[in-house]
């Protein structure tokens, strides 16, 4: 009776939630049980361990013996996992009383599910997770035409301590099968996510089964537990979204047809908020085609445009999303993978032998105003994730990042940097050169890629710029300092004559002084100086100004 309740319920909930705007899909080829329920020890109920160390997993209904608690920390019994960092989406275990894990523990081992309700989509997403480290993966995506979609180097992380991925669902808890002692260890174990776009031609294709081959040779073991997707749909968003030609006041907005090109053509709304529109949000403007200018804009200003797809006059797609701020520029890096140099603790003053270059371009008549970088770290052989550490440095001001940026996870993969409001180069103009520093502190010596790199295309510096005093009237208190902080020499400018500068401590002792200066520009060296913060008088033609400038 168990079972055909457990079986009812399954299935209710498939058929319950195919309907919405993700699929679950119900599949077979599961080649172990590794959930213990019911009554009876975790052997009795499990077909084998999710791990090398005879581990399982078990359910809310897990009892060692008739009359025992039940766990307070299981998976639910009816099997259903809401996915916690992506709303909307869940996924369906199968039945803890048979096959519920697709178990790949030995290099080349092959496993393949089959999808009783077949669906087109956007998007697929595997709820995975593996036992005793690290796991690789390949496949195929097959679909209803006879085509199929290959992926590779799919890294699946051990079901303990790891972010790489998404986190599903964390902290149910686990079984020896060989003592029945459940442990409860907080935040652990974990069930992950691996995403995996549909390529536009297969997005209107039902997909129909998959392939999963072990391909790497490191001890862990691959435990798939479910499939689910993003539906298509009858009026699909288009992809593909960019901001380009981006100046202080207008950009253009680009993006790729939906692969149902829709009737109508496409809507757009333009917010300075980060929060999406709802279905009913009235449209800022139309475009027929792909892509829309906006002009009228302000400069400094962050801005969201969300385009949709106009189906019919009661049917629009979902809104779908990029982002920029109006006088800002990003440069992509060009070149090879950055190496890393091996040192065993560097530091923000460490050499680096290796690093990436990349030049920005300020327009005439502006100067940076803040920086973020963009880059990926991946490790290769058995380096780690936590093993990276880098630094992003201007050569043109010869300042740098105060503290290096290191990386988490004790494990293989890839991690992601994103760093903004950087200040390293406030004032520059013109060309601009930058250099990304890779340190590893583990695996063989001076700079290769053998167990960490810098992933070439995944690099961009970009700059937020500013116009220059020369092309404004200079009001009171309107002179720049640049850049600031600076450990050595800063530029102060203006659109009148300065007439003499002088700084002073916060105790309000002089410890500089520039007299008959007679230019609208004029540099100062702070290498003599204490570390701390000073301020800068500045007398010009219109009188006396007052800042705070900082010596780091």
């Amino acid at each position: 009776m168990k079972k055909l309740l457990l079986t009812i319920l399954f299935l209710q909930v498939s058929n319950f939630l195919s309907a919405q705007e993700y699929h679950v899909f119900q599949s077979s080829g599961f080649n172990a049980d590794v959930i213990a329920d019911g009554i009876g020890g975790a052997a009795a109920t499990t077909s084998i361990a999710l791990d090398a160390g005879d581990f399982t997993l078990m359910s809310a209904d897990f009892e060692n013996t008739l009359g025992d608690p039940v766990p307070a920390y299981a998976l639910p019994v009816s099997g259903l996992i809401d996915d916690l960092s992506l709303s909307g989406l869940s996924f369906q275990l199968a039945g803890y009383y048979e096959n519920n894990s697709l178990r790949l523990e030995n290099t080349a081992d092959l496993g393949s599910l089959s999808f009783f309700n077949p669906a087109a989509a956007t998007n697929i997403y595997i709820l995975a997770n593996s036992g005793s480290g690290t796991a690789t993966l390949d496949g195929i995506i097959y679909f209803s035409d006879g085509s199929n979609q290959p992926f590779s180097g799919a890294v699946i992380p051990d079901w303990f301590f790891s972010n790489a991925l998404p986190v599903v669902l964390s902290g149910f808890g686990r079984v020896s099968r060989t003592t029945d002692i459940m442990e409860n260890p907080a935040n652990d174990p974990r069930f992950y996510r691996y995403d995996i776009a549909i390529l536009p031609e297969n997005q209107t294709k039902d997909i129909v089964a998959m392939d999963f081959t072990k391909s790497s040779t490191a001890a862990g073991i691959a435990n798939i537990f479910a499939v689910s997707a993003k539906l298509l749909g009858t009026c699909p968003e288009p992809t593909s979204l960019v901001a380009s030609d981006i100046t202080e006041t207008s950009a253009t907005i680009s993006w790729t047809d939906a692969v149902i090109v829709p009737a109508l053509g496409y809507e757009y709304f333009i917010t300075t908020s980060n929060n999406i529109p709802t279905p009913s949000t009235p449209p800022s403007g139309e475009a027929n085609g792909n892509s829309a200018v906006m002009t009228g804009l302000t400069i400094g200003t962050h801005y969201c445009v969300w385009v949709r797809s106009h189906c019919s006059a009661t049917e629009s797609g979902e809104w779908f999303s990029v982002c920029f701020t109006t006088g800002e520029i990003s440069t992509p890096y060009t070149g090879s993978d950055i190496p890393t140099l091996y040192t065993l603790t560097p530091t923000a003053s460490s050499p680096n032998t290796c690093p990436g270059l990349l030049t920005v371009h300020v327009p005439y008549g502006y100067h940076i105003n803040g920086v973020s970088t963009a880059y990926q770290m991946q490790t290769a052989s058995n380096g780690w994730m936590s093993e990276q550490r880098s630094l992003l440095v201007c050569n043109t001001t010869g300042n740098a990042e105060s503290a290096l940026t290191s990386g988490i996870g004790g494990s293989t993969g890839t991690y992601s940097y994103n760093r903004s409001d950087i200040h390293i180069a406030d004032g520059a103009v013109g060309d601009v050169e930058f250099e990304l520093r890779a340190w590893r502190t583990y695996g063989g010596s001076d700079c290769n890629a053998d167990y960490n790199r810098v992933l070439a295309s995944s690099w961009t510096v970009t700059f937020s710029y500013a116009p220059n005093l020369g092309t404004q009237h200079f009001n009171k208190g309107s002179f720049i300092i640049y850049p600031n902080p600076s450990q050595d020499l800063i530029t102060v400018a203006t659109d009148v004559m300065i007439e003499k500068v002088q700084l002073f401590n916060l105790l309000g002792q002089e410890v500089l002084q520039q007299n008959n200066i007679n230019a609208k520009e004029t540099q100062c060296a702070l290498g003599s100086l204490p570390t701390g913060k000073y301020l800068l008088k500045v007398i010009s033609e219109n009188g006396v100004e007052t800042k705070g400038i900082i010596k780091n």
